[in-house]
């Protein structure tokens, strides 16, 4: 396993390679339009964007953490006439697409019907390197989580703020990782929903920035308490300060307990 230089997916090797990628957001230009912001369709930019992805690493399945639609509770025209179209040409290099859904993707199988596979919205444990539990994020995780080594999240679309020489203020994306403990999840499950489960042990949890380009997310260092309400972390299990953040280009900018300590003293 590995994360992609220059490439916002995870590839996971053997036994067969595949490519793990997160929030898409098929037809987000609509709401741009809906906002006064005139952007042209960016379906086939996109598409040729994953094209090149599966031209270069040659995955034989292509996992999508959720959000491959953006507009909810509708679908706007884009989703209904580009989208298919686009995944129909992913599919012609003979890549199996699977999605596990997302907040965002209500109504996709009337969309797309059977030319994706569909995985449960709580997740989905798979087993190949280490044992991967894969979901979008927004809702509570199945329990097969508590058989995972690591957890492959997407949905907050991580960003960090950088100022500039001249003073403005950029966003880049970025990968969080954090190590965390499986014992409060396990409290939750008793507690919350009286299941008789058990775990323990270390877990490791990667959150993926969005695929599109285009897409704004939550500034991590630039985050009030109320923001870090998505459920993996209400549990204790993880500590969002203590995540190693990394940059698209594969440069670790440390903690975010430092990244947020030196942008205090700087802006």
């Amino acid at each position: 396993m590995k994360l992609l230089e220059n490439w916002p997916a995870i590839l996971i090797e053997k036994p067969k390679p595949a490519i793990v990628i997160s929030d898409i957001h098929f037809g987000f230009e609509e709401e741009l339009r809906d906002r006064g912001i005139k952007v042209p369709s960016q379906t086939w930019k996109i598409t040729e964007y994953l094209m090149k992805m599966i031209e270069k690493w040659n995955p034989r399945k292509i996992i999508i953490l959720g959000d491959l639609k953006h507009k909810i509770p509708y679908s706007s025209p884009i989703e209904w006439e580009e989208m298919p179209k686009a995944i129909e040409k992913i599919r012609e290099t003979g890549v199996d697409i699977m999605l596990v859904p997302g907040n965002h993707d209500g109504g996709i199988k009337k969309i797309l019907g059977n030319l994706i596979r569909y995985a449960p919205s709580h997740g989905l444990l798979f087993e190949c390197e280490k044992k991967f539990f894969m979901y979008h994020g927004h809702r509570w995780p199945d329990t097969s989580i508590l058989r995972c080594d690591v957890v492959f999240m997407g949905h907050l679309h991580p960003m960090i703020n950088f100022r500039t020489e001249v003073g403005s203020i950029i966003k880049k994306p970025v990968w969080l990782l954090m190590e965390g403990d499986k014992k409060n999840i396990v409290r939750l499950f008793r507690e919350k929903y009286g299941l008789k489960v058990k775990g323990s042990g270390r877990i490791n949890l990667i959150v993926l920035p969005a695929f599109n380009p285009l897409l704004s997310g939550i500034s991590i260092n630039n985050l009030k308490p109320n923001d870090r309400l998505w459920p993996l972390i209400r549990t204790g299990s993880f500590t969002l300060s203590k995540a190693e953040v990394i940059l698209l280009t594969g440069q670790n900018l440390g903690r975010l307990e430092q990244i947020e300590k030196i942008t205090e003293d700087n802006i």
